[in-house]
């Protein structure tokens, strides 16, 4: 739930109130943004440039309770961006691997195992995972997020969790 009031002062640009938003999300944007970029530093860069373009825009928000679905948006799309201008092949390099702040008890080989079938999955389908799974949104706010209807965003992840899973279980093997 997010305070109205540190909204409404983070609305008139104070620093402060902005980062009592962003408090509790922050390692959700971070995860966000590594699952697109693939390494720390590069993750943390758009973090740090979507934190920015958010101050900048913060008037544009109209209704609080839409900040985390607002500003995580803009992290994915900030990645994006930085993979499109980037235009290079992403390192693989599994060291990255170990500095993921992990959700459970996960070895460091399933989250490899799970990044790589990521991997696979399109651009679209990563972003209703992230959202899902790694923001922790709920469907109703997702399908708000990015337009579409409720059956259609549920059926979606549906279809990308089988397919997450039928890459995993190959990967298994």
């Amino acid at each position: 739930m997010i305070d109205e009031i540190s909204f409404k002062r983070a609305k008139n640009k104070d620093a402060e109130s902005f980062y009592k938003l962003l408090e509790p999300i922050k390692d959700q944007l971070y995860r966000t943004a590594f699952m697109y970029m693939k390494n720390e530093d590069d993750a943390l860069d758009c973090v740090h440039d979507s934190i920015v373009k958010a101050i900048q825009s913060i008037d544009s928000l109209r209704e609080p309770r839409y900040f985390n679905t607002w500003i995580t948006r803009i992290t994915i799309n900030t990645c994006k961006d930085n993979l499109r201008k980037a235009q290079n092949s992403i390192s693989h390099d599994t060291s990255e691997f170990e500095k993921i702040p992990a959700h459970n008890d996960a070895s460091i080989e399933d989250n490899i195992d799970l990044h790589k079938a990521l991997d696979n999955l399109k651009d679209d389908e990563k972003e209703l995972i992230a959202m899902r799974y790694m923001e922790d949104m709920s469907i109703r706010d997702i399908a708000e997020t990015v337009h579409s209807p409720l059956g259609t965003v549920s059926s979606k992840i549906s279809r990308t969790i089988k397919k997450l899973r039928t890459y995993m279980e190959g990967e298994c093997k």
